[in-house]
C-alpha cells in the first residue's frame, strides 16, 4: 500500500506507484463523488501480476466538458502494463468510457483517454483545490488475484465491492465481497446496506477491511452500502443489487 496526500493546493504533487514489469487486465472502475477506484485482475500476457506501475499528474491541454469548463481543472492517471482490452482484444473491461458520479462533491468525471500498446490513461476532472490521497489494495475473489489503485478526495476511508455476478463460474448465494482502506487500525466495522446493519467485522493493523457479506433479499436496484469503524468513521459505495445476488 502507498498512500500519498498534497492536501488542498493550487497544483498537486505528482504520484507513481505500482510495480514495474507487473502486467493486469482492467476490469472496474467505480466512482463516487470523492473516489475513483481502478480495480485489475490477471492478464494472459504474462504471469507477473501485481499493482501495474502507474502516474497521476496533471492532464497537460485537458480541455474539460462545456458543462464542466468552470472552475475545474484535470488530472491524468496513466498505467504501464496495463488495458482495458484482452491480449486477443476481448474486453477485459465492460463499464462506460465516462463516468459521472451520482452526487456533485470533488470528483466530477473519469473518462479513459487511451488504451494502446498496454498503456491505460484515464482523466479525472477535479472541482476546487483538492488534490488525490493515492493507495493500492490487493485482495483475491474466488481464484481471481485483484489488484486496485484509488484516488480520494477529502475522504479518508474508501471501500469497493464485488460479488460473484461479476465473474465466471460463482457459486450461487455467493456472498458480496468488501474490501477498502483508511479504517482506524483495529477497529470493528459495521456494515450496512440502505442503513439496515447486515454484518460486522474488524479492521487490520493497517486499516484494512476485507469482509464476505450476504446481501438480504431486496429489489433489483441501487443501495448504499457502507462501513462504519469504532470511530465513527465512515465508507460508502452504490452497491447494484441484482437477481443474481
Amino acid at each position: 500500500m502507498i498512500a500519498l496526500n498534497a492536501g488542498r493546493q493550487a497544483s498537486c504533487a505528482s504520484v507513481t506507484g505500482g510495480v514495474r514489469g507487473a502486467e493486469a487486465q482492467l476490469r472496474y472502475v467505480d466512482v463516487g463523488e470523492r473516489q475513483v477506484t481502478f480495480t485489475f485482475g490477471p492478464s494472459s500476457f504474462s504471469n507477473d501480476f501485481g499493482v501495474p506501475r502507474f502516474d497521476v499528474g496533471p492532464a497537460d491541454g485537458a480541455t474539460p466538458p462545456p458543462e464542466l469548463a468552470t472552475g475545474t481543472r484535470g488530472l491524468s492517471i496513466s498505467f504501464q502494463g496495463a488495458s482495458g482490452f484482452n491480449p486477443d482484444l476481448s474486453p477485459s473491461y465492460v463499464g462506460p468510457s465516462v463516468l459521472v458520479p451520482e452526487t456533485s462533491g470533488p470528483l466530477r468525471e473519469a473518462a479513459v483517454t487511451n488504451d494502446t500498446g498496454r498503456r491505460l490513461s484515464w482523466r479525472l476532472m477535479i472541482a476546487g483545490p483538492v488534490c488525490p490521497t493515492v493507495t493500492t489494495n490487493t485482495y483475491v475473489w474466488g481464484k481471481s488475484p485483484r489488484a486496485q489503485v484509488t484516488l480520494t478526495f477529502s475522504q479518508r476511508a474508501w471501500i469497493t465491492a464485488e460479488h460473484g455476478a461479476t465473474y465466471v463460474g460463482s457459486p450461487i448465494l455467493a456472498p458480496v465481497l468488501v474490501t477498502g482502506l483508511g479504517f482506524s487500525p483495529r477497529s470493528t466495522v459495521t456494515l450496512r446496506i440502505a442503513g439496515q446493519l447486515v454484518d460486522s467485522g474488524q479492521s487490520d493493523e493497517g486499516g484494512r477491511v476485507e469482509k464476505g457479506i450476504f446481501v438480504p433479499k431486496l429489489p433489483p436496484g441501487f443501495y448504499e452500502l457502507s462501513v462504519t469503524d469504532g470511530t465513527g468513521r465512515s465508507a460508502t459505495y452504490r452497491l447494484m443489487v441484482t437477481d443474481e445476488l
